[in-house]
Order: structure tokens, then C-alpha cells, then sequence
């Protein structure tokens, strides 16, 4: 049964990490052809946690939240087997599979980026080459206004809503994944499904943001 105590995201707030050690903790990948272009070796000595790929190596684990923030140029980073327009389809297809996940894309193309298509749903840009200091200042930015629990919560509840779940229901549910929160533990994609009663497609969504709630707030702890 569960305690009449209503639990908010809001309980959690002063788990939240702090922004010197999001720098160290947060996840970061970078998908970039040309290893020299992006300063990814100089973030890894600033403390900052930095994984490099050339090219797409593993779509689900960017579909899944494994990374809390994606640095992804929109060229020569996909086969054709894996995105028939390359870096731009890649984003579309994250964005659709974890609203949550952030994103910066990357071009070295001439044209504005801001007028660019795939503006529209990726959190910022960087131009192509880009210096360690505007690096720096674009990730800060990102993970210490977006890494935090409410910021989830608020895609998730988006993704209910769209799914034509009651208030009601949504307000037991964040009582519950709070309570969750607290004791350190999981929330399985079935039991999302089952005190939801939605599809196992969107359980699985949802359960991706979970994740990152679910590390956003214990890393504070």
C-alpha cells in the first residue's frame, strides 16, 4: 500500500549535484569523424567525463540513456544502413526514442546553423572547430541547467500526457518514483507498465528517464 504522504520531485531538490562535480560525473559522448576537430582529449584533462567515437558505433546505447549529454556532428558519422541522412536522422531518431537526452550538434557546414532543420530539436549547437573554452562553456551551460530531476520529470510528464494519463495518476506515480528514489532503488519497465497501464513501448521510454532521474538526484547523495 502506499503512504497517504504526498512525495513531489520537489523532495528531492537538495539531492541535486552540485555543478562542480556535474563536470566530473555527467556522461558525455562525442560522435565526430575528424578526432582532431572537437578538443575531447583537453575536456578529459579538465576532469570532465568524455567518451569518443568516429562513427555511430551502438545506437541503442544512445537510445537507452547511458550518456547524459551527446555531442554529435551531423556528417560522415553514419553509414547508410544506419541513417539515410547521417547525423541528422541519428538525432531524430534519439530525440523519438528519449526526449529527454541531450543533444549538441556539430558541423563544420558554412551555412547558419541556427536555420538548419535539425535545430528545431537539438538543445545547442557548436560550429566546427570549436575551441576547448566555447566546449566548456556550451557543456556547463547544458548539464548544469538540464541535469537535474525535475527536468526529466517535466519530459515524462510531457510523454503521460501525450498518452492521455489522469493527473491523478501521474501525481501517485511521482509520489511513488520519489519514494523509489529515496530508497536507492530501480523501477522495472514492467512495473512502469503495470501502475501506468500504458504500452511496453512507452513503459520503456519512460524507464529510460527514470534512469537519468534516478542518477541526476543520487549523485547528490
Amino acid at each position: 500500500m502506499f503512504s497517504l504522504k504526498r512525495r513531489s520531485i520537489s523532495d528531492i531538490d537538495h539531492l541535486i549535484i552540485a555543478p562542480e562535480l556535474v563536470r566530473k560525473r555527467a556522461r558525455i559522448l562525442v560522435i565526430d569523424d575528424d578526432e582532431e576537430a572537437f578538443p575531447y582529449k583537453l575536456l578529459q584533462k579538465e576532469g570532465y567525463y568524455v567518451h569518443y567515437w568516429p562513427r555511430i558505433e551502438n545506437l541503442r546505447l544512445l537510445e537507452s540513456g547511458e550518456y547524459d549529454l551527446i555531442i554529435l556532428d551531423i556528417f560522415g558519422v553514419a553509414a547508410k544502413d544506419v541513417s539515410a541522412t547521417d547525423g541528422i536522422g541519428v538525432l531524430e531518431h534519439i530525440k523519438k526514442s528519449n526526449p529527454g537526452q541531450l543533444v549538441i550538434a556539430y558541423s563544420g557546414q558554412k551555412y547558419d546553423l541556427s536555420q538548419a532543420r535539425f535545430w528545431k530539436i537539438a538543445d545547442d549547437y557548436l560550429g566546427k572547430p570549436s575551441s576547448l573554452i566555447e566546449c566548456k562553456e556550451k557543456i556547463d551551460f547544458l548539464l548544469n541547467k538540464e541535469f537535474t530531476p525535475k527536468h526529466y520529470w517535466d519530459e515524462l510528464v510531457h510523454i503521460l500526457q501525450a498518452e492521455s494519463i489522469s493527473q491523478k495518476s501521474i501525481r501517485r506515480f511521482e509520489s511513488y518514483l520519489v519514494r523509489e528514489i529515496k530508497r536507492g532503488k530501480a523501477m522495472p519497465v514492467h512495473k512502469i507498465e503495470r501502475f501506468l497501464r500504458i504500452s511496453d513501448h512507452i513503459a520503456s521510454i519512460i524507464g529510460v528517464l527514470i534512469q537519468v532521474i534516478n542518477r541526476s538526484a543520487g549523485q547528490g547523495q
